[in-house]
């Protein structure tokens, strides 16, 4: 291709789209490797489970995570890369979105637009989001695609483009309801700017609003027939009525973007919004101003809310999006960092995705017996994320088994005290029909099914139970189990011990009944059979 058709290529955006094209087939390919390589979190493990049962709504979230578990390979049993595909699929999506808002945007600029998909797609927070199960997958990509439709719309593309709009909304709505704070100021930006302010009197963004709420409304019928479960799960878990200010928090919630972001980049967005704001003042910029609407209100309302709700880093990571694409638009025009800094930013950012790609592939193969078995690991380190991996294929095999063999005297299902056994159980057991939570505090959206299985009252149970002190020394076999007894007798008629599943620090694991902890373990799972469930959840 001779010199001027390339530069014609690249001028008409072409070139750069390749670009991104290759950079997300290569980060799918690492993250296919990842996904594969270590076991689901908890987190994930119930947020997959939920493609096994669905519905219109859930104990702790809108519905479009399990939607998208359900849509792709999330019904293929025990296979943690068939898990974690609606990810990766939404993670290589994303950064095209985002180079479609960018490049509608600004036009005459395809480097602009190339420049700022790329810099979201390297970023860690997107790393994590495109390989991990959680209800941002979808959030990121249908409100990166709403800015864009909304953005075409309220530019002149006409009525299709507000209903794509309008749609893109909806999705995201039913995705994670931090939709509901992004979305609502894209029309507070059409009343801000005068050029757009004319079109609140047109039928347009009021049809986007419309579907919006009509594919929303969904979710709130479902919450309307369960006691509005959404709303007052989020609301206890906010700790509002409760909170107390904690500077801590606040600190935490500072600090915990700047890794998200990475170290060099962090800077480079918060200096953006600033000479953005400038710049919108100064000009009247109507792209600013709409970046700035975009993606301020989320963090600045999670900012707000951190002195008395403990914010997790990742939350804020979707209004990150706008403020992003436009720091890239002002360096482009020669108004944030010089040339020298962004090469570094750039390059941490890859150093940093790369290594979370790879962490999980070097973490699950490394030897983790120490000489001092009962030293721990360093919080942080590879040694003790592999540990916290170990065990569960093994413990997911002994409950189907032991419940298998309950299964043939009478109906018989597997039960764990919280949410985060139950959920792993269910996955690596492949019983996801079968598996429900005891505590009534933590059993999140297993109460529900049980409820939707009459109760279970009658049926036998093999119980799973983490012990808390593995190595914790007994003086006799029944002091072992005498607390255990005390959490189940009241819930069954009669219970009995059988061979735990024992995990050591080498991976290697063992059926054992007694109370000896020689050689010293990694963690043990209590394993017992229950017969007679009264159909009551433990309440203290």
């Amino acid at each position: 291709m001779s010199r001027e058709m390339t530069s014609s290529f690249h001028r008409s955006g072409n070139g750069f789209l390749v670009r991104l094209v290759l950079l997300v087939l290569g980060l799918t390919l690492l993250r296919l490797l990842a996904a594969g390589a270590f076991p689901l979190l908890a987190g994930e493990a119930y947020y997959w489970l939920w493609g096994r049962h669905l519905a219109l709504g859930y104990y702790d979230h809108p519905p479009m995570v399990a939607w998208m578990s359900a849509l792709f390979l999330g019904w293929v049993d025990t296979s943690e890369l068939a898990a974690r595909s609606g990810p990766i699929v939404l993670g290589a999506l994303t950064p095209l979105a985002i180079y479609g808002l960018a490049r509608a945007m600004y036009p005459a600029s395809p480097r602009l637009a190339w420049r700022a998909a790329a810099l979201c797609a390297i970023t860690p927070m997107f790393s994590l989001n495109a390989i991990l199960v959680m209800p941002d997958n979808s959030l990121v990509l249908f409100t990166a695609l709403s800015w864009w439709f909304f953005w075409r719309a309220a530019n002149g593309r006409g009525t299709g483009a507000w209903i794509l709009a309008g749609l893109a909304a909806g999705l995201a709505l039913l995705s994670k309801f931090h939709a509901w704070v992004l979305l609502p100021p894209l029309w507070l930006f059409l009343a801000i700017s005068p050029s757009k302010r004319r079109l609140l009197r047109t039928p347009g963004p009021w049809l986007a609003a419309a579907l919006a709420l009509a594919l929303v409304s969904l979710n709130l019928w479902w919450n309307a027939n369960h006691d509005w479960a959404n709303y007052a799960f989020q609301w206890r878990r906010s700790s509002i009525p409760r909170a107390h200010l904690r500077l801590g928090q606040v600190l935490e919630f500072l600090g915990g973007a700047v890794p998200m972001v990475s170290p060099l980049v962090f800077p480079i967005m918060v200096w953006g919004v600033w000479k953005g704001f400038k710049r919108w003042r100064r000009s009247g910029d109507d792209r600013v101003l709409y970046l700035l609407c975009a993606g301020l209100p989320l963090p600045l309302f999670l900012g707000l809310l951190s002195p008395g709700v403990e914010i997790s880093p990742h939350w804020p990571a979707t209004g990150y999006v706008p403020l992003l694409v436009l720091a890239v638009a002002l360096y482009e025009n020669g108004e944030l960092f010089g040339r020298r800094y962004w090469r570094w930013a750039v390059g941490v950012c890859v150093a940093l995705t790369l290594l979370m790609h790879l962490a999980p592939l070097v973490a699950f193969q490394i030897r983790t017996e120490r000489e001092d078995p009962l030293s721990r690991p360093k919080r942080w380190s590879l040694a003790r994320l592999h540990e916290k991996l170990l065990g569960w294929r093994e413990i997911g095999a002994l409950g189907r088994r032991v419940r298998d063999e309950m299964n043939e005297r009478s109906p018989a299902v597997i039960m764990a005290g919280n949410w985060h056994l139950a959920s792993m159980l269910a996955f690596y057991s492949g019983e996801t029909q079968e598996v429900f939570a005891l505590d009534e505090r933590s059993a999140g959206n297993f109460e529900l099914w049980r409820q939707e299985q009459g109760g279970l009252e009658g049926f036998d149970a093999v119980v799973v139970i983490e012990k808390s002190k593995p190595n914790k020394q007994h003086p006799s076999y029944i002091t072992k189990y005498d607390k255990y007894h005390r959490y189940l007798d009241p819930l069954f008629e009669r219970v009995e011990e059988v061979p735990s599943l024992i995990v050591y620090p080498s991976g290697k694991t063992e059926e054992y009944l007694g109370y000896g902890v020689s050689p010293p373990r990694l963690r043990e799972f209590l394993v017992f059979r229950c017969y007679g469930f009264n159909g009551e959840l433990k309440r203290d």
